[in-house]
């Protein structure tokens, strides 16, 4: 079971002759009789002491952004939240009068836990019980200033609640409300019309017939897409793919920390025996290309391929694809980058021949 500061701190007080009972440490309330420690004791033992050295808690390091000299230290303690995200995230103070337990002072006097930063004084043996008991029973006390009369700052403001007169309420007459019905005739029955002169006879409309047209039918769409030609490159030897692991991936992308069996950069072995198989036809793990359909290689495509992408990339970083590849190193010249276009357009093969003339 993980000890709170609180627990450490009341077992320290136990330890030292029974300075604070355990229904107060229990409940963090008041600190008994005698107990109480002054506070320019402990400026002048503790903090004087064992903060203020080089890096610490002076003006000039503001470790923490907390500085602990004398005239300071106190309004940069009781009741001011801590830098550390973890402690305020918790609620705690630096030092909250009355409860040693939300105090993060204490926190990080006893051993802090995950996230709070080092144990204080840093690089230094931890404060002694007897330190931290006068620091604790301090706090129980309410935290007082020191004998400077400094007031105790507040976390929350009061507010004072001014009663406000209410004035005798005037009564106003209710009007007297006169309903006006307005009544509306009811007609005896439906008017009688006579008729005159004779109705024109019956007719039967012609219809005619809409013309019969031959419509023109439009062929459906084939089921399999037409894919745009794209002109297939000049044939040379250096844009072959054992010629673009010999002179690119085995030279520049299978060094250090890159594309190697033990190193797998972005999960992708560039080593001569494997890396086809890993490059075409292949899926990224870069989410930003797997969510735009990208392959790390796509046969005939090179504005689809990832692999063209991270070398062409404009910035060192890009914050969607990553990195430009080669890592660390200037990007590929050019005519490399061809080379590998190339390769991808006459449909990525693993090998090829010259064409017959």
């Amino acid at each position: 079971m993980k000890r709170t500061p609180i627990t450490i701190a009341c077992g320290l007080l136990l330890a030292l002759g029974g300075v604070a009972s355990l229904t107060g440490c229990a409940g963090d309330g008041p600190a008994p009789a005698g107990g109480t420690s002054s506070y320019d004791a402990i400026q002048t033992q503790i903090f004087n002491v064992n903060c203020l050295g080089s890096g610490c808690h002076n003006a000039a390091a503001r470790a923490g952004n907390l500085v602990l000299e004398t005239g300071v230290s106190y309004g940069n303690l009781v009741n001011v939240p801590p830098d550390n995200a973890v402690a305020r995230a918790s609620g705690l103070l630096r030092v909250t009068p009355n409860l040693p337990a939300q105090s993060f002072l204490i926190t990080k006097l006893t051993g802090p836990g995950p996230g709070e930063g080092s144990q204080m004084p840093q690089g230094a043996a931890p404060l002694s019980a007897a330190d931290i008991n006068q620091i604790t029973a301090w706090i129980l006390a309410g935290a007082p200033p020191p004998s400077s009369g400094s007031p105790v700052p507040s976390a929350t403001p009061s507010v004072t609640v001014t009663d406000t007169p209410t004035d005798t309420p005037t009564d106003t007459p209710t009007p007297t409300e006169i309903a006006t019905i307005s009544a509306t005739p009811t007609p005896t029955g439906p008017p009688t019309f006579t008729p005159t002169g004779v109705l024109p006879p019956s007719a039967t409309p012609t219809v005619t017939a809409p013309p019969t047209a031959s419509p023109s039918r439009t062929p459906l769409p084939s089921s399999t897409p037409t894919r745009t030609s794209i002109p297939t490159p000049t044939f040379s030897t250096a844009s072959t793919f054992p010629q673009i692991q010999a002179t690119i991936f085995t030279p520049t992308c299978i060094g250090i920390g890159c594309h190697n069996t033990l190193f797998p950069g972005g999960n992708l072995v560039l080593v001569e025996s494997v890396s086809y198989a890993n490059l075409v036809g292949v899926s990224p793990t870069n989410q930003a290309a797997l969510d735009a359909g990208m392959l790390r290689v796509d046969p005939g495509n090179p504005a689809n391929s990832f692999l063209i992408t991270k070398l062409t990339l404009p910035i060192v970083l890009d914050p969607q694809f990553g990195s430009r590849m080669p890592l660390s190193l200037p990007p590929l010249p050019p005519a490399e980058i061809e080379n590998i276009r190339a390769w991808i357009l006459r449909g990525a093969l693993p090998d090829e021949t010259p064409p017959t003339p």
